[in-house]
């Protein structure tokens, strides 16, 4: 027995001494002097995402406005560093889009990277140089995807205030342009006008004017125009050779200033006209990929933004949509060059998905991609930039991978997605017109449309007619995210509700936080002027899941701003045995600046109770529990009702003579599902479409409702 355990243990020996030597001889098969055993460790940028300290006085940061600091740990042995920068919209791929690439020293652990663009988020990257050659320097630091935010360095140069309306540009043709300058001085006080900008006897120094080509086409020639004491005199120039549909950036410079981007004025940013051509047809044609084949959907996406490089097509290009037939989004296209996108058969719509599969970096999120509204500035951009009529016509849009409070599965997240969402470090922007005509829109969870970021917006038109919204909304228990349209204005000059036309839609079941919100409290600029108007709507349900969700939240409109709101229907409906409380609330304005107005008349809701009186809806005056339309100190009967052009009593949504139940009102307006006590059902916030119309009773035919066109004319 002995002799076998010592047998055993023998081999066993052997067998690891094998082993270990076959180990060892793979281990010195490595090369001692391998890359990846030698790399040189990576320093990186000291700011807090790396050293967990908010308020470290030595950390990277801009300094004077639009100068960077940067500082590093060094590294043992290191033969120097590579720094690189970037600004956002640039690709570290691109080598036209690095805007510094510099080799310091071994001892060199921070540099001040000196005038940069202005409000223009810049990228910066840090590697580490070893001494024994290219192959062993460290990996990139600040390189990482916005998906990896820890290993992004990135800031944002400050504001250029006072700036003043040097440059503008008119007469712009497919190949031409008159640049004007007007020189004139007329405040010279250093809140108003920067002292960065020289002057003599009165008149800004100018002498040179810089055609450049925008980001959308930047490989057209450049044109640099030293003016003359005549074009000074004259106060414009003429600028030829230009190419049609193409973007540009315009400036004036006085180049006595040493640093370059205080010698620019106010930058303009101009495309040129071009020829509409007929319009252009989109085929259907599905790619191979298996989630395409599954939806049976074209893509879209990479066509709306290639347009926006593509010179060949002006501004205004009509694209069609095959009717009956699904396409969808692959990324966010951008809305910085006017289309209109609709369906070649309005009766047959055309269905566009905003998303379809799973996002790679976080499976339990659903792609859920959004018009996105503006870009980024490219280098040189510190401008605005003007975009023309965005027109949407004869489409459904859909979010299938969308899922809200009500309907998310354990293993999968609630989105933050849209229809529109503007880019937050987007340029300032004009955008003429938006217009959706005709469509309907389910799964847009936060928002419908939002708007955000420190630099002007400006839309001049904004219209919603003969929409449907259902099952939209809800990104939290008290439905929430933000409002249908949302504002948010940081400039005095921002506009988005120049003029809202909001006419013929249904709102079923929707819970943004408000039908529309801004709240900045600005001394707005002498021509921003808010103009809303809500006419023929139905509002079922809508925006009522908890309290405080207003239809309008505007509390410090500009003088002579206006609010006409008509003949729109609110519905407020539960089955019996449904515990859901039903909040309608109405207007949230806090100050009235002189010539603010109301137009609001012959809105009408539902009755309070259900047909049998067994349920009740709302027990208030009116359906709104919380600040009507009417209210004294917040709404439009504010001074007694003197500011809206009916009085008191027409800013009162009212009943009528004989007030109408819902359910005898429609076929079927309840909820799908219900709540009962803290339990939501998974449908609760889904409607019997096709049971919203009319019932064909001589009660329907003579109510107001119904005699005087009240709500969206789709369900009569």
């Amino acid at each position: 027995m002995r002799n076998k355990i010592f047998i055993i243990s023998m081999v066993l020996a052997v067998v690891l001494t094998m082993f270990l030597n076959a180990c060892k001889e793979e281990f010195y098969k490595i090369d001692a002097n391998d890359e990846e055993l030698n790399r040189s460790f990576m320093a990186v940028f000291r700011y807090q995402a790396n050293t967990g300290n908010s308020s470290d006085p030595y950390s990277c940061k801009v300094v004077n406005t639009n100068d960077m600091y940067l500082v590093w740990n060094g590294i043992n042995d290191a033969a120097g560093y590579r720094i690189q920068m970037k600004i956002q919209s640039g690709s570290w791929d691109r080598p036209a889009d690095i805007l510094l690439d510099t080799l310091v020293g071994p001892d060199v652990l921070k540099m001040t990277i000196e005038d940069l663009q202005y409000s223009t988020k810049h990228n910066f990257a840090i590697q580490t140089l070893s001494p024994l050659g290219e192959a062993y320097h460290s990996k990139w630091y600040g390189k990482g995807d916005s998906g990896h935010n820890d290993e992004r360095a990135e800031w944002e140069m400050g504001e250029r205030l006072g700036i003043p309306d040097v440059v503008y540009v008119s007469d712009v043709t497919e190949n031409s342009m008159k640049v004007w300058f007007d020189l004139k001085v007329y405040n010279t006080d250093p809140s108003v006008l920067n002292p960065t900008f020289q002057y003599e006897d009165g008149k800004f120094l100018l002498d040179e004017i810089l055609v450049q080509p925008a980001s959308d086409n930047r490989d057209l020639p450049s044109q640099k125009i030293s003016l003359t004491q005549e074009d000074l005199e004259r106060g414009y120039i003429e600028v030829e050779g230009l190419t049609s549909n193409s973007m540009y950036v315009v400036n004036g410079l006085n180049n006595q200033v040493v640093r370059y981007w205080d010698r620019l004025y106010n930058t303009t940013m101009v495309r040129m006209r071009g020829q509409v051509g007929e319009p252009i047809l989109i085929p259907h044609l599905v790619d191979a990929t298996d989630l395409a084949q599954q939806h049976n959907a074209s893509r879209l996406d990479t066509i709306l933004n290639n347009y926006l490089y593509d010179n060949s097509l002006a501004e205004g290009t009509i694209f069609l949509l095959e009717g009956g037939k699904t396409y969808y989004l692959g990324s966010n296209p951008v809305l910085a060059k006017g289309f209109t996108l609709k369906s070649n058969d309005p009766s047959n719509r055309a269905k566009i998905l905003m998303g379809i599969g799973w996002s790679e970096s976080n499976p339990a999120n659903g792609n859920n991609y959004n018009f996105q509204l503006g870009r980024p500035a490219a280098s040189g951009e510190i401008g605005g930039i003007t975009v023309a009529d965005v027109i949407f016509s004869d489409i459904n849009f859909e979010a299938p991978y969308a899922y809200n409070y009500f309907n998310k599965p354990a293993d999968k997240s609630i989105a933050g997605n849209y229809f529109v969402n503007q880019h937050s470090a987007s340029m300032p922007f004009t955008c003429a017109r938006f217009e959706v005509r005709n469509c309907n829109f389910q799964g847009m969870v936060r928002s419908w449309m939002r708007t955000q970021g420190s630099n002007r917006q400006v839309i001049e038109n904004i219209t919603v007619e003969n929409c449907l919204f259902h099952d939209v909304g809800m990104y939290d228990i008290n439905g929430r995210g933000y409002p249908f349209i949302t504002g948010a204005a940081n400039s005095t000059k921002t506009n988005i509700f120049n003029n809202v036309v909001i006419r013929n839609n249904s709102f079923i079941g929707i819970s943004y936080d408000q039908l529309m919100r801004e709240n900045a409290n600005l001394d707005w600029a002498p021509n921003v002027v808010w103009n809303v108007t809500i006419e023929n709507n139905t509002f079922l349900n809508a925006f009522a899941i908890t309290s405080g969700r207003y239809m309008i939240q505007h509390q410090n409109p500009p003088a002579n701003s206006k609010y006409t709101i008509k003949k729109n229907l609110f519905i407020a409906v539960k089955a019996a045995n449904d515990d859901r409380a039903l909040f309608l609330s109405g207007m949230d304005f806090r100050t009235y600046r002189p010539g603010l107005s109301f137009d609001v008349a012959d809105n009408y809701s539902t009755s309070p109770k259900s047909a049998n009186a067994l349920v009740t809806y709302y027990s208030s005056a009116e359906i709104f529990t919380l600040q009507p339309f009417s209210h004294a100190s917040r709404g439009a009967g504010y001074a007694g009702g003197t500011l809206n052009a009916g009085g008191l009593e027409a800013t009162k949504v009212i009943t009528g003579p004989t007030p109408i139940a819902p359910e005898n009102l429609m076929v079927d307006p309840y909820p799908k599902g219900r709540k009962v006590g803290s339990a939501w059902d998974t449908n609760a916030h889904l409607y019997n479409l096709n049971g919203l119309y009319f019932r064909n009773t001589d009660e329907v035919r003579n109510h107001p409702i119904y005699t005087l066109g009240i709500g969206d004319p789709r369900w009569r």
